[in-house]
C-alpha cells in the first residue's frame, strides 16, 4: 500500500520499502522538505510515477519478486531523468558497484543511516536532479539556437547567392548598355560633322544653335558611356596602378585648369594649400586625378554661386606617412538619410526628384558614378576616404593616401562606406 505526504513544492521524493516502519520514518523526516510518496512494492510504486512528476526515487535493496537494482534499471529506461538511489543492509557490494557504474544508480546508503547524512545524501540528489534538468533545458536552449542559426545561414546563403546574380546581371547590363550607346553616338558626331562640312558658312543661327545642342548631348553620352567603362574596369580584379613619382604642385595646378572653366560660369573660387613638406606622392597620376575631379566636381555643384571651395594637401598629422587630401565646400551638405551610401555606384540620392543630368549647375546630380569611382581609386592606393557633413552647413572630403603604397594602409573605417559628423 502506498501513501502521499504533500507539505512542499520543493519536489517529490519516491521511497521504496517493503517494511512500513521504515517508510514512516522516513516520510516524517523529509515531510517538511518534500512532497514523500512511500510504496510497499515495485507495483506500487510505478503507479505512483506514472501518476506524479517524481524527481528521485529511493528503494531497499532486497524487494519481493525484483531487486532494488533490477527496479532501477528498468525505471532508467522508462523514465531516465528521474534519479535513481539505492539503499541496502544486505546487498553484495559488488552488485552495487557495478550497478553504478552502469548508471542505474545515482548512489546508495547502507543501513542504518544517520538522520543528518540521509537528509544531505537526499539533498546531494535533488541538487543533482536540478542540474541534469537544467543541463537539458539548456541543451535545448542551444539546439533550438544552432537550428535558427542553420535556418539564418541558409537565408544568408540564398541572399548572398541572388545579390551575386543581381551584381552579374548589372555589370552585363552595363556593359550592353555602353557599348550599344558608343555606336549611335558616333553616327551623331558623324551626322553633325557632315552637315556642318556640307553647308559650310550657310548655317542660319538656329540651325548652328541646334546642332551645337546636339553634340553637347552627344558628348554627355560619351562621358556617362566612358564612366561606365571606367567603373567597369577598375571594379576588375586584374585592375593595376601605373605608378610614378606624382609632382604635387604641378599636379593641383593641373587641377584648377581643369575645372577653372566650371568655377567661373558659377562665380566661385579654389582656394589651394600645399604644405611644404607635401611636395610628391607614388600613385597613379591619371586615378589621382580622377579621384580629386570627382571631389571637386562635387564640390562645385552643391556649393552656391559666388562661394569658394578650399583643396589643402598635407602630411597626416598622425602618421607622416600618409598624406591627406582634403577637399571643403560650405554648400548644401548631405542629409543623413544620404551619408551611408553616397559611395555606393549608382547612388545619388534616395529623393529621385534630385536628380539631374547637369555637369556643374547647382545642385545638379549625376548617376552615382563619381564618388564611387573616387572611393575604388582611393582603396586600390591602399588609403581610404571619410566624409564629415551637415545638411545645410557643407561637406568635408578628406583623402587618406600612403605617400607610396607599399605601406598599404586598413581603413578604420573598412566596415562602413563614410564616417559622418558635424563640423
Amino acid at each position: 500500500m502506498y501513501s502521499v505526504t504533500n507539505t512542499s513544492s520543493k519536489g517529490t521524493f519516491l521511497v521504496i520499502d517493503d517494511e512500513p516502519d521504515i517508510l514512516d520514518a522516513i516520510a516524517r523526516l523529509f515531510r517538511k522538505d518534500y512532497e514523500v510518496l512511500t510504496a510497499q512494492t515495485v507495483a506500487e510504486a510505478w503507479e505512483l510515477i506514472e501518476s506524479h512528476n517524481v524527481e528521485v526515487v529511493m528503494t531497499d535493496q532486497r524487494m519481493p519478486k525484483m531487486s532494488g537494482i533490477e527496479f532501477l534499471a528498468e525505471l532508467r529506461k522508462t523514465h531516465p531523468h528521474i534519479v535513481r538511489v539505492l539503499f541496502t543492509g544486505y546487498s553484495n557490494i559488488s552488485d552495487v558497484i557495478d550497478a553504478i557504474n552502469e548508471g542505474h544508480v545515482y548512489r546508495y546508503i547502507s543501513k542504518p543511516w544517520k538522520p543528518v547524512e540521509l537528509r544531505l545524501f537526499v539533498a546531494q540528489a535533488f541538487e543533482f536532479y536540478r542540474s541534469l534538468r537544467e543541463r537539458d533545458e539548456l541543451l535545448k536552449q542551444l539546439r533550438l539556437a544552432n537550428d535558427l542559426l542553420e535556418q539564418q545561414n541558409a537565408l544568408l546563403s540564398a541572399a548572398n547567392a541572388e545579390l551575386k546574380m543581381l551584381d552579374r546581371v548589372k555589370n552585363v547590363f552595363m556593359e550592353v548598355v555602353s557599348h550599344e550607346l558608343n555606336t549611335p553616338i558616333a553616327i551623331v558626331f558623324g551626322y553633325t560633322f557632315l552637315l556642318r562640312k556640307e553647308l559650310n558658312d550657310n548655317l542660319s543661327s538656329v540651325a548652328s544653335k541646334a546642332l551645337a545642342g546636339i553634340d553637347s548631348s552627344a558628348v554627355r553620352l560619351k562621358n556617362i558611356s566612358n564612366r561606365i567603362f571606367k567603373m567597369l574596369a577598375e571594379e576588375s580584379p586584374s585592375a593595376t596602378l601605373d605608378l610614378e613619382w606624382v609632382d604635387l604642385r604641378k599636379f593641383v595646378s593641373s587641377l584648377h585648369d581643369q575645372i577653372d572653366p566650371f568655377l567661373q560660369k558659377r562665380n566661385q573660387t579654389l582656394e589651394t594649400t600645399i604644405a611644404a613638406e607635401a611636395r610628391s606622392i607614388l600613385a597613379d597620376e591619371d586615378k589621382l586625378n580622377d579621384m580629386c575631379l570627382n571631389l571637386l566636381m562635387n564640390a562645385i555643384k552643391f556649393s552656391y554661386d559666388d562661394q569658394a571651395i578650399s583643396l589643402e594637401i598635407a602630411p597626416d598629422k598622425d602618421d607622416q606617412e600618409l598624406l591627406t587630401i582634403t577637399v571643403r565646400d560650405n554648400g548644401i551638405g548631405i542629409p543623413d538619410e544620404d551619408i551611408a551610401q553616397i559611395f555606393d555606384v549608382f547612388f545619388s540620392t534616395f529623393n529621385s526628384g534630385h536628380h539631374s543630368s547637369g555637369q556643374f549647375e547647382f545642385g545638379k546630380r549625376g548617376i552615382g558614378l563619381g564618388l564611387s569611382v573616387a572611393k575604388r581609386f582611393a582603396e586600390m592606393h591602399g588609403g581610404y576616404i571619410k566624409v564629415d557633413s551637415q545638411e545645410g552647413r557643407g561637406s568635408l572630403f578628406t583623402v587618406y593616401l600612403p605617400i607610396q603604397p607599399d605601406s598599404a594602409i586598413t581603413s578604420p573605417h573598412a566596415d562602413t562606406h563614410a564616417q559622418h559628423a558635424p563640423h
